[in-house]
């Protein structure tokens, strides 16, 4: 099998041991080649009358982030050292979330952190890279440890497109893990003439690959869908959550389905999203 080409956003000095645990997770699995990158952010959009004044912002702000991006550089480097990892670096004076997306459209895969609502926000909006950059995208919660990745995957199922584009994103894990869960919440019947693909149908596709997996079918009664996935992940104990991202743009901005949304708010483990 290939390899993954994977892009790690980083944030800071202190996000790069979570971000690089996950990766070195992915490495033990199949071969990786890791590019790391930051990207500055520009200051917040202001009216200025005094055009002299208002460079001298942007100066002062780009200075003050290169001095970040080099400190998380030399932890980026220090640390693939460690996990005996090879990869590179870029750094990007753009606006963070365009510059994502932009470049996470050359790579297999693009890993990064769960907003921190008690850390003042770096400006990037993962819902938008998601949904934006054609390529699935690996979100780490803000807390917690997670060396371990891909060895009990729950799969949520809808039989959407993007249901599918997830489960097709993430079979680079899903083929060699040790259990594969596949939720389906609120199934419904499918209409006369219609054909609709139930968990187990991925099941049943799934094993003639090999891979050992089971069907759960739940009924969420009032809770939130968010809701149900997590604590399934939590009872199997599962390292991964595979979900395809249902969102759609309003005028130039992108927004999440109520259940993408949740999931990224609320996560505990890893999630492996696809739009």
């Amino acid at each position: 099998m290939s390899g993954q080409d994977i892009l790690v956003v980083i944030d800071d000095e202190a996000s790069v041991k979570q971000r690089l645990a996950v990766v070195a997770a992915i490495a033990k699995r199949v071969e990786t080649r890791i590019s790391g990158l930051f990207v500055t952010g520009m200051p917040g959009t202001q009216v200025f009358v005094d055009l002299d004044g208002w460079a001298q912002l942007v100066d002062a702000y780009l200075e003050s982030r290169r001095v970040t991006a080099a400190r998380a550089e030399q932890a980026f480097r220090a640390e693939l050292a460690r996990l005996n990892l090879s990869g590179d670096w870029q750094c990007r004076e753009a606006d963070v979330t365009e510059g994502v997306i932009t470049l996470a459209r050359l790579h297999d895969l693009v890993v990064m952190g769960q907003p921190d609502p008690d850390v003042e926000s770096t400006g990037l909006r993962p819902s938008e890279v998601v949904l934006a950059a054609g390529t699935p995208a690996l979100i780490v919660p803000y807390a917690g440890e997670f060396n371990e990745l891909g060895r009990k995957i729950l799969v949520a199922w809808n039989g959407t497109r993007e249901a599918a584009r997830a489960l097709h994103d993430a079979m680079f894990l899903i083929d060699g893990a040790e259990t594969v869960t596949v939720l389906e919440i609120d199934p419904m019947d499918s209409e006369v003439g219609l054909p609709n693909l139930r968990a187990a149908d991925v099941v049943a596709a799934l094993r003639r690959r090999g891979v050992a997996a089971t069907a759960e079918s739940a009924v969420s009664d009032g809770t939130p869908v968010p809701d149900v996935i997590l604590s399934l992940a939590a009872d199997i104990t599962a390292d991964l959550v595979v979900m395809g991202a249902w969102g759609h743009s309003r005028l130039r901005e992108f927004v999440l389905g109520g259940a993408s949304r949740g999931i990224l708010q609320e996560m505990t483990v890893p999630v492996l999203m696809s739009h």
